[in-house]
């Protein structure tokens, strides 16, 4: 690239950026500062800088590990059938055949819904009194008497996980489907003549192509599964106990029911400091994979 053509990228970035990057930084800023002070609401005449105080005691709080925890397990559920249902899907989009077309607008049908709207529907459908999830057991005998399915903490975590992916699989699954689409069609032509069955096609070809795409794919769901908020607020409110309490929901907390804005907001650095880390090691296995695969 030219040096005119570089200088006239940062001359036409310029006017964006001045204007994007305050509203960026100082809320990252100011969240930096009231997280080395004791900023209570409760007590705000105790207003003080108290360093690493917050952190120290966010660490060592019981809620904090199970946050974590919660946190954990729910990212360990949801990232891998995000990325596996995702790319069977976006496989099966990617084939030519009749209703192919609708099957695609389907799939984007989760992602126009609001997230709030779709989260307390899934409420709905296992509520304990009137559910439809209840209804259809009950009716073909496989049940007695309505379950309280978001009072169990395994039923209300993987209730969390459907929600979670019915929201998050459509941006996931065009993006395997771009992959899918990138790929040149000689390779498949070159595989057929070489007589390489469906399997061996996908296992050397679009498996291979698409691996740069399933760690996008789970980076940025991890990503969500971390900042995850709305849909553990509407339908189980954290509980029960505090098993799907996860951090973000553990920092809505901390702000608004504790009224304690030092620590959440040490918790919300804690979490943007993970992320980078994760972006950071997505970058790093990109580089070290495209090197492999020029080797």
């Amino acid at each position: 690239m030219l040096k005119e053509d570089i200088k006239f990228i940062i001359l036409a970035l310029t006017p964006s950026l001045l204007f994007i990057l305050p509203f960026t930084f100082y809320p990252i800023g100011y969240a930096v500062y009231v997280s080395t002070q004791k900023y209570d609401l409760k007590y705000p005449e105790e207003i003080r800088f108290i360093g690493f105080d917050n952190f120290i005691q966010v660490i060592n709080s019981y809620y904090f590990v199970d946050s974590v925890l919660a946190t954990a397990i729910f990212a360990a559920i949801s990232v891998p059938l995000a990325v596996a249902i995702s790319l069977g899907l976006a496989l099966l989009l990617s084939q030519k055949f009749k209703g192919v077309g609708f099957l695609q607008w389907l799939v984007l049908i989760p992602w126009a819904i609001p997230l709030v709207v779709s989260s307390a529907v899934w409420k709905w459908i296992f509520d304990a009194n009137y559910g439809i999830f209840n209804a259809i057991l009950k009716a073909i005998g496989l049940i007695d008497s309505y379950v309280p399915w978001l009072n169990l903490r395994w039923p209300a975590m993987l209730i969390l996980v459907l929600a979670f992916l019915w929201v998050q699989l459509p941006l996931s699954t065009l993006l395997f489907l771009a992959g899918i689409q990138s790929i040149p069609q000689e390779l498949y032509e070159a595989a057929l003549i070489d007589g390489a069955r469906s399997w061996a096609r996908f296992k050397s070809i679009t498996f291979t192509w698409l691996k740069p795409f399933m760690l996008i794919v789970a980076v940025y769901m991890t990503l969500m599964a971390l900042w995850t908020f709305d849909i553990v607020y509407v339908i189980t409110a954290g509980g029960p106990g505090n098993f799907t309490a996860v951090i973000s929901y553990y920092t809505f907390s901390e702000m608004f029911t504790f009224l304690n804005f030092g620590r959440a907001s040490a918790l919300s650095f804690m979490v943007v400091l993970v992320s980078i880390g994760l972006i950071i090691a997505y970058f790093r296995a990109l580089r070290i994979g495209r090197l492999r695969l020029r080797a």
